[in-house]
């Protein structure tokens, strides 16, 4: 599993009832696309649920590279993101584990991304255990979709990304899902 990110932050007065009409027209393209685990179409909006910005930052659980490669520069669709604003940084991260919630066949309302830095002293081998069992038991939670963390050994970053059915009980940044494309998700996740 692979991870990535992008975020395209717009202006203060930005309409995002125009990224919300984009994402009920191009969102479903995703929902067959090879190599897939999620695409969790993501938005911040200023001044909903204390958003201090306008955001589009779509979320991806890439169940193989190959798959990631060919929706970013074989044609895939990130040509559409370009097109529109521009060629955005794309985050990325190994993935470690994907769990499944209690509330995985529910509809994804909000989504949570908790990055957290690995302290340059500590094991990472460590760390990521103590991850992995914390990880286990936010899948567990009431309201969780899917829960996955992932790991930047560039900048040895720990990052916890959570899909809700309902208003979040977890820290970090705080999005509302417009779409969820979700192909290969099985492929991608263990049990809780």
């Amino acid at each position: 599993m692979y991870a990535m990110q992008y975020e395209i932050t717009l202006p203060a007065d930005y309409d995002m009832q125009v990224i919300r009409r984009r994402v009920a027209v191009r969102g479903p393209a995703l929902d067959a696309f090879p190599g897939l685990g999620l695409k969790a179409y993501l938005i911040r909006e200023r001044g909903v649920d204390g958003a201090p910005i306008n955001q589009y930052a779509p979320f991806y659980l890439w169940a193989s590279t190959a798959g990631m490669g060919r929706f970013l520069w074989g044609g895939g669709g990130f040509g559409g993101i370009v097109d529109s604003f521009g060629r955005p940084a794309v985050r990325h991260w190994t993935g470690i584990a994907c769990l499944a919630g209690p509330d995985r066949s529910g509809v994804s309302r909000y989504a949570t991304r908790q990055a957290e830095p690995m302290p340059a002293d500590a094991d990472p081998a460590g760390l990521v255990a103590e991850a992995v069992t914390e990880l286990g038991r936010r899948a567990r939670l009431p309201g969780v979709h899917t829960a996955a963390l992932v790991v930047d050994p560039r900048s040895w970053e720990l990052v916890r990304f959570t899909l809700w059915t309902m208003t979040p009980v977890a820290e970090g940044e705080q999005y509302q899902v417009l779409h969820l494309s979700t192909p290969q998700l099985g492929e991608i996740t263990g049990a809780a």
